[in-house]
């Protein structure tokens, strides 16, 4: 069910249903229904608003649960979660103010080239995890088809 995926999206994405509908421009009451309360179904502009915002997220996945979560270049993209984004700009924009206050120390500089590879390496093994997640689900349903298993 299309509910359960939305839910599942926001549990990979490590998000509560406020944070995800801020993510993507809808009122909190909505994804609380769709998940929690009423379980009434998403709409149209809903699911084109998710897709928007989560660009690698895989269409199919979301609307019919068909094929992995995430397109398959996901590893090779950008952030998948603005949440990443927003930090990553509060980062820089806090570089940027110590090199006013101090443009010519190399601490800020060494600083600044630690954080830019610690925040790389930490997106690039969250998108690792992201994906070996989803080829264990991939798996599983593959297991649950052969032994003829209900979820």
């Amino acid at each position: 069910m299309i509910n359960d995926r939305i839910n599942r999206l926001i549990t990979v994405m490590e998000m509560n249903p406020t944070s995800f509908a801020e993510s993507v421009g809808v009122n909190v009451t909505v994804i609380f229904n769709i998940i929690k309360g009423r379980r009434s179904k998403p709409s149209y502009e809903l699911i084109l608003k998710i897709l928007k915002t989560y660009d690698k997220l895989n269409a199919e996945w979301l609307i019919k649960g068909l094929g992995a979560m995430w397109n398959d270049d996901v590893v090779k993209s950008q952030p998948i979660a603005p949440s990443q984004v927003n930090l990553e700009n509060r980062i820089r924009e806090l570089f940027v103010k110590l090199r006013v206050t101090n443009p010519e120390a190399y601490e800020v500089h060494e600083l600044e080239e630690l954080v830019s590879f610690v925040l790389e390496e930490s997106e690039a093994q969250k998108n690792k995890l992201i994906l070996l997640n989803d080829r264990q689900e991939n798996m599983l349903g593959v297991l649950r088809e052969k032994l003829k298993l209900r979820v």
